[in-house]
């Protein structure tokens, strides 16, 4: 086993603090840890993302961008692209060759950071570590068709190939990606799951209420609403119409113009179901308000689109864990999101199981039942042992020679 001094890595993230997004939220959360742990990378990312507090050396790219105009010219498009990626290439051989990097680990999205690593290993024979937090050709929000469909497979395949060991996020996602490739590939695959840090979590004191807080934090999609949420809730008010005193929903974030949820069709969807009154939609807030509203709240919900086979087990579900709360999932049966709920302690209602999501929610509301969180199967999703994890796989392949 190599000592951690002697694996020096180079981070592609590409989406980093103080910018806000679910990647680099969780980059946020890892590499502090990885300090803590005794490693230290040195990280190249996107120079849109702002001055990142942490003494690190960091490297920063300008995105890829290509004038409308030419991008609708294929030959002139595909060399601007090659040409960008061969810059790249060029400047990060540079910083390898400076700070004496022995593997390259990338953390997407963007999966442009894969793309760069795999070039760097191809070209380098540097050993690589790719991570693919959703799935790329294979996700069920995106169709991939035509050339662009060849293109990606093409390009996902080169980066597994190139890869000395590929990181899931689940089970569901791995067995997804991997189907598709040569059986010994998988051999070479890993899961290390999302993850959340307690000392993240701010003190946060729960004002005497008497109303039951159901909160959702994020935004809300075409195939991801608060719909199957609010029927099961109309139910209850139509057999017990006290119970429309009994409970708050706050949407956290939840607005989105371009996927169609803005304030006005939130509320007027809730309006639909007699529950105007009840709904209070809160503009997007920071990370860390975030992480004070799922302390506040007495059940987190989670929603998934409704599809078979669903390969997500969201950041977010993993960061409302870290809570201590309730969780109460609306997603499809067997998806990873349900596992880690039923593993949790908590409960989760498929989108054909309305009724008994209305029943249960009763019960909640009025105090019936009380949820125990296993933290033994919590603790597994620590920054800290997730860190340790990612950490082995490291050692893993500075020691295969191959």
């Amino acid at each position: 086993m190599k000592d951690i001094n002697n694996i020096r890595p180079l981070c592609l993230s590409f989406w980093t603090p103080p910018l806000v997004r679910p990647q680099s939220i969780l980059i946020g959360k890892m590499i502090p840890e990885w300090l803590s742990q005794g490693l230290n990378p040195v990280i190249i990312t996107y120079d849109v993302c702002g001055d990142w507090s942490i003494d690190l050396p960091i490297y920063k790219f300008s995105p890829y961008k290509i004038n409308k105009y030419l991008a609708k010219i294929f030959p002139i498009r595909l060399f601007l692209r090659y040409f960008y990626f061969k810059k790249l290439f060029w400047q990060a051989k540079k910083i390898i060759k400076k700070h004496n990097i022995n593997i390259v680990f990338s953390f997407s999205n963007p999966q442009e950071s894969n793309i760069l690593g795999a070039m760097l290993k191809k070209k380098l024979g540097i050993k690589f570590i790719s991570h693919f937090s959703d799935p790329w050709y294979d996700n069920p929000y995106k169709f991939f068709s035509g050339l662009a469909g060849k293109k990606v497979l093409a390009q996902e395949k080169f980066v597994i190939k190139n890869s000395d060991k590929v990181i899931f996020t689940n089970e569901a996602a791995k067995d997804l990606v991997m189907k598709k490739y040569p059986e010994n590939w998988t051999e070479k695959t890993g899961v290390v799951p999302h993850c959340f840090d307690l000392k993240d979590y701010p003190e946060a004191k729960k004002e005497d209420s008497d109303k039951f807080i159901i909160s959702y934090i994020g935004a809300f999609y075409k195939k991801r609403n608060p719909e199957p949420l609010l029927q099961a809730l109309q139910k209850i008010i139509n057999k017990r119409p006290d119970f429309i005193r009994k409970f708050k929903i706050e949407l956290i974030g939840a607005t989105n113009d371009y996927a169609g949820y803005n304030i006005k069709s939130i509320e007027d969807m809730a309006a639909r179901y007699g529950l105007k009154g009840n709904v209070e939609v809160i503009p997007p807030v920071s990370y860390k308000e975030s992480l004070k509203y799922m302390k506040l709240s007495d059940c987190l919900v989670v929603i998934d689109a409704d599809m078979s086979g669903s390969p997500f087990l969201p950041s977010k579900v993993v960061d409302y864990a870290g809570s201590g709360n309730n969780i109460l999932g609306i997603t499809p049966k067997n998806s990873p999101t349900a596992q880690f709920i039923k593993d949790l302690g908590c409960k989760s209602f498929s989108y054909d199981q309305v009724d008994e999501l209305a029943e249960y929610l009763q019960k909640l509301i009025s105090g019936e039942i009380n949820i125990e969180i296993n933290r033994e199967f919590l603790n597994k999703y620590s920054v800290q042992n997730t860190t340790v994890k990612l950490i082995k796989q490291f050692n893993e392949v500075l020691n295969n020679s191959n």
